[in-house]
């Protein structure tokens, strides 16, 4: 990896670990960027981080203190804005192009129609944007942009990495492994690959396309101090299945399985994810080429991933319950689910601990912090109905409606001084 490296989405879970992981570990320059949607996205539906998350200015404070470097610059900006994102990109000439700058959650984008077209529109329009931007300004930079396996959704055969080939009637072909999304948010993934796959092809771009299993955790090695801690959620909304179960089983004795609990999805904690970021950055595909690379580490189904959970909730003298609840998804329940990931175990990727010891990190984390979980306990269970999201606009969640405009720097500067994030929201449901 040479030269500057712009994070677009630093402020996020993994973008904020990625980032002060990429400082320690390189004297390279890291761009963030970051209009902070997340923080009030997850603010509207009356949700907030259960670990403590200082604002960007504090974190970068912290982060020069405990390091004693200067080498991540904050560059306020909105990726669904043209000028912001060629400003950045002409400006920096970043070499490597991370893109994490998305709506992330799948019952979000599910509530109604509203959040549904904020989803795609804004993934679809950040993604071209940088995708148009490297190819005016730094046509040889190494894009890597974070797609989901849930582009795959769980089609009864083993998931390859990369393209499969196809014979019928006698003739032969080479084509992107089918995607079959089970959510607006996810076709709005499937959209984004499709995009950067044609950029390859007219544009030449050099790009990774991650298709990431679902991360757990709380921190990375990085996280020295609280102040450098990322966000953590925890609702049914924003929240990611083994972050919640960990979650129930210290506030509501008890864990939630969707309908039969035999889904089976793969997983990998945030300790990997970052590693597997930065070993693909540090291994970029040859010019011009276009690579997939399935990043994950485990396999489970739900109720695998509960009995884990109840395991480790005993050493803390917790003996939750596993109840079943109607699935507000829309998914198969019991499946076959194998996937091919070959190539981050070729550059090198090991596991950093085992998922025991992480969810040993996580309830101390949650333990600590039950104060804040209690106020949003409301907010644990399902909110959000596959089925039911047939509404132009939900009574219960609204989108924040000046992120439905593109945001200006002068707009997003006071939520890099003023949003830290200490106590959490109490509002409870209208």
């Amino acid at each position: 990896m040479k030269g500057p490296v712009a994070i677009f989405g630093a402020d996020g879970y993994i973008g904020w670990a990625l980032a002060i992981h990429l400082g320690v570990t390189t004297d390279e320059t890291i761009i963030l960027v970051d209009n902070f949607a997340t923080r009030r996205l997850v603010a509207s539906v009356y949700s907030d981080s259960l670990v403590p998350i200082e604002s960007m200015y504090e974190r970068l404070r912290a982060y020069r203190e405990q390091f004693g470097k200067d080498n991540l610059v904050f560059v306020p900006a909105d990726a669904r804005d043209i000028d912001q994102v060629d400003r950045i990109i002409a400006e920096y000439k970043p070499q490597s192009v991370v893109h994490l700058a998305q709506q992330r959650s799948a019952p979000f984008s599910m509530i109604d129609q509203e959040h549904a077209l904020y989803t795609q529109l804004s993934n679809i329009a950040t993604n071209l944007n940088i995708l148009f931007s490297i190819s005016r300004h730094v046509p040889g930079a190494h894009l890597l942009k974070m797609g989901s396996m849930g582009e795959y959704g769980t089609p009864g055969i083993e998931i390859k990495e990369g393209d499969i080939e196809l014979d019928l009637k006698g003739r032969k072909a080479r084509v992107m492994f089918p995607r079959n999304g089970g959510s607006w948010y996810h076709l709005s993934k499937i959209f984004d690959t499709f995009n950067v796959l044609l950029a390859n092809k007219i544009f030449n771009i050099r790009a990774t396309d991650v298709m990431q299993g679902v991360v757990y955790g709380t921190k990375v090695d990085e996280m020295v101090d609280d102040k450098l801690n990322t966000r953590f959620d925890f609702d049914s909304i924003w929240g990611t299945v083994i972050n919640k179960y960990v979650v129930q089983a210290v506030i509501l004795n008890e864990l939630l399985i969707y309908g039969k609990g035999r889904q089976k999805r793969g997983f990998l904690s945030l300790y990997d994810s970052v590693n597997c970021l930065s070993l693909l950055l540090e291994h970029p595909p040859k010019e011009g080429e276009y690579r997939v690379v399935n990043q994950l580490d485990e396999i489970y189904d739900t109720v695998q991933l509960a009995e884990k959970v109840l395991s480790i909730a005993g050493e803390f003298g917790i003996r939750p319950k596993i109840r079943s609840i109607d699935n507000p998804r829309v998914e198969s329940e019991d499946h076959y689910y194998a996937v091919e990931h070959k190539i981050l175990p070729e550059l090198g990727f090991r596991r950093k601990k085992d998922i025991d010891t992480i969810l040993r990190e996580m309830f101390e984390a949650v333990i600590s912090n039950r104060h804040r979980a209690e106020k949003m306990k409301h907010l644990i269970y399902p909110t959000v109905d596959w089925k039911q999201g047939k509404n132009k606009s939900s009574k219960f969640f609204k989108i924040p409606y000046d992120l439905m405009k593109v945001q200006t720097k002068e707009e997003i500067l006071p939520f890099a001084t003023e949003l830290t994030v200490h106590e959490p929201l109490t509002r409870e449901r209208e």
